[in-house]
């Protein structure tokens, strides 16, 4: 079978677990179809070429489905059981290499391999360091869960990372199920936008709530969610307005993948046809609909850590463009200067147009009030400005909780610095029931949450392993190469900004964003090896 028909069986299957979605959420079939879709989706992964099987489990991030499989237990996403067959089907095919480093008689070289996979080894540090916070937890079950959890989306990691050691090819077809995963949030994420333009707030709220986050999530966030939500926007003088979140439970993961997906965005800008005006046009049309989308979901810490990316890029650019420090800088980065003048000026460009895109985003929202008041509205009532400025507003329930949240977490990390709560165990923390953690107990700091959980020295690690990561994406991003290994090189601008945002939030553990995340872990540190074209 060539790679067209193999490129046109994937799309099949992918076309089929669409559509058995979509029927789930009408109704035509009950949720137990999920349970036919998985094994379904197993015996295509057992009998199927590897790398048609990780191009469809990364296309089908945002379409992984809860498992029903007891009234009780309905909330596991099949993605759990997908990867680790994945796994185990590349495990008794081809191995697992741990290690991909050996000298010329094939042995083994520890001291190289501790230098080339420090973030690696980090991970298992940090991984290690929960297994000991649950000699301290509460609920050890709920800290097992949670390092399980851990591990299998790890998984994804190492499978990416040992095909991609074996065939480089494999790597653009990674990029390729990358760009569809994308385009199906993106394209959901519109759909459910537009749909208020037509249909009444509550039956969309209720529908959405019980039709398909049933579907995705389960019976028991459903419930939850369609009473009690993040869902909306309030200002002053306007009822609520709805936030985009595409298939997430939560606006902020969308904008959170919105973000990372932004390099793939600038990859096809940078690399299109020069003299190709229309997909230049049609490129710089896509990523300006990405970024209304990360303004769309009312994140108002997407919206902060945003800011904080253009204040390090306009840093950068003032090294650029001053003729003092340019002479200096020239002495330890002088190739980044001379050959990326092109890309750091499109990631300054792409920060201002999201700021510039604000008042477009408010006159959009402005219409889709109109309809649901049935009169016209004044500017002047719908501004995205007045919900951006809440953020320095104290007295705001959000903003004020927050920090109250924060003031204990900060608190607890004093009490319990050397292990923490135990991993999982947030809850304590805010004297809360474990059963809150299914709610989303957090403390809407990745960083606070990591240390009050598992202690200090688990959030070093962690930072560790976040600045191997940017040293790699900076590393790539300032390559003197003809490769095109620029879509890893952006990375650095996602990096920055998720960083930034996980200052205010704690989705980047949330499954699918997660999920993501990792693609692109392996899609960074394949390219360091093979920097092959995408």
């Amino acid at each position: 079978m060539n790679n067209e028909q193999r490129t046109i069986k994937n799309f099949v299957v992918l076309l089929t677990e669409l559509s058995v979605i979509f029927l789930m959420v009408l109704g035509v079939i009950p949720l137990e179809a999920g349970l036919f879709l998985t094994g379904l989706l197993v015996f295509y992964f057992i009998f199927s070429p590897l790398e048609d099987s990780l191009w469809i489990f990364i296309a089908s991030i945002p379409l992984f489905v809860a498992l029903p499989i007891t009234e009780s237990f309905d909330s596991m996403a099949n993605w759990r059981i997908l990867l680790a067959i994945l796994f185990l089907v590349l495990f008794f095919r081809s191995g697992i290499s741990i290690s991909l480093i050996k000298d010329a008689s094939r042995k083994w070289k520890l001291k190289k391999n501790l230098k080339y996979y420090q973030w690696e080894y980090l991970t298992g540090i940090f991984l290690s360091i929960g297994v000991l916070s649950l000699f301290v937890a509460d609920d050890i079950w709920i800290g097992i869960k949670k390092i399980l959890f851990l591990i299998n989306i790890f998984l994804l990691y190492i499978i990416i990372r040992n095909l991609a050691a074996k065939n480089r090819e494999v790597i653009p077809k990674i990029v390729n199920a990358m760009k569809v995963a994308i385009g199906l949030v993106l394209a959901i994420g519109f759909v459910q936008f537009m749909a208020v333009f037509f249909v009444r707030l509550y039956p969309f709220w209720q529908f959405w709530a019980k039709h398909v986050i049933s579907v995705f999530y389960g019976q028991s966030l459903s419930n939850l969610l369609s009473y009690s939500n993040t869902w909306f926007s309030y200002y002053t003088s306007l009822p609520a307005t709805l936030r985009m979140f595409s298939v997430f439970p939560d606006s902020h993961s969308f904008a959170f993948f919105c973000v990372l997906a932004l390099p793939f965005f600038l990859t096809a800008i940078i690399l299109r046809p020069k003299k190709d005006k229309t997909k230049s046009v049609i490129y710089y049309l896509i990523l300006i609909v990405c970024l209304l989308a990360i303004i769309f979901s009312g994140s108002r810490g997407a919206w902060v850590s945003a800011l904080g990316s253009l204040l390090v890029f306009l840093f950068i650019v003032f090294l650029y463009w001053s003729p003092t420090v340019r002479s200096w800088t020239n002495f330890f980065m002088p190739k980044f200067f001379k050959n990326w003048r092109r890309q750091i000026i499109l990631i300054f460009g792409c920060l201002i147009i999201f700021f510039l895109l604000f008042p477009i985003s408010s006159r959009i929202l402005l219409y889709s009030q109109q309809v649901q008041l049935d009169r016209p509205i004044d500017l002047e009532e719908l501004s995205l400005f007045e919900r951006a400025r809440s953020i320095i507003d104290f007295d705001e329930i959000s903003v004020k909780n927050r920090l109250e949240i924060w003031q204990k977490t900060i608190n607890s990390i004093a009490l319990n610095p050397v292990l923490g709560v135990g991993i999982g165990n947030y809850p304590k923390v805010l004297g809360e029931k474990m059963s809150s953690v299914k709610r989303g107990a957090s403390a809407h700091n990745l960083y606070l949450d990591v240390a009050s959980e598992m202690g200090i020295f688990a959030l070093l690690v962690l930072l560790a392993i976040f600045w191997q990561i940017f040293k790699t994406s900076w590393k790539i991003f300032t390559l003197d190469t003809q490769c095109s290994v620029y879509c890893a090189g952006f990375f650095v601008l996602a990096l920055i900004w998720i960083l930034s945002y996980s200052l205010f939030d704690v989705v980047l553990i949330n499954d699918k964003v997660f999920l993501f995340f990792t693609a692109n872990l392996g899609l960074l540190y394949s390219l360091r090896v093979n920097k092959c074209k995408i």
